[in-house]
């Protein structure tokens, strides 16, 4: 159960092999790819880590803004998987902001704002000014 690394510790020790052993071998022309894909390794670390709380807290974002009930959002949540969902909300969101109907609406700018954030924390902590104890990019 807990005698073997978790999935997240595999993409880290498969990332720290193919920066600190790995590349040293290779030719000059395949660094920069060898540093691509330990990129998309950390990235997925940090997917997994995260597990689906930011996918469950941009939806319940989403429904309060657009004002979804929950019987309605439970309904639909049936017929559909929760990024159907999240990208049937988003697509919602979207044609009303293309519309010029939330161009005035603090709520809106907040969650892009929270929503980049939360993203960005994933794709490149750096930005932020935090760096990954578990090996950024």
């Amino acid at each position: 159960m807990g005698d073997r690394p978790s999935g997240v510790r595999l993409l880290e020790l498969a990332r720290e092999t193919l920066l600190e052993d790995l590349s040293a071998h290779l030719p000059a022309e395949q660094r920069y790819i060898a540093r691509l894909v330990a990129n998309a390794m950390a990235i997925a670390a940090r997917e997994l880590r995260t597990g689906d709380a930011p996918q469950v807290a941009a939806r319940a974002a989403l429904e309060t803004l657009l004002g979804e009930e929950p019987d309605e959002a439970e309904a639909l949540s049936l017929a559909e998987t929760s990024d159907e969902a999240l990208q049937r909300l988003n697509w919602r969101l979207t044609a009303e902001i293309r519309s010029g109907g939330r161009d005035a609406d603090p709520e809106v700018h907040e969650l892009l704002r929270e929503t980049a954030l939360a993203r960005l924390k994933i794709v490149n902590p750096r930005a932020l000014g935090r760096g990954s104890a578990s090996g950024g990019e």
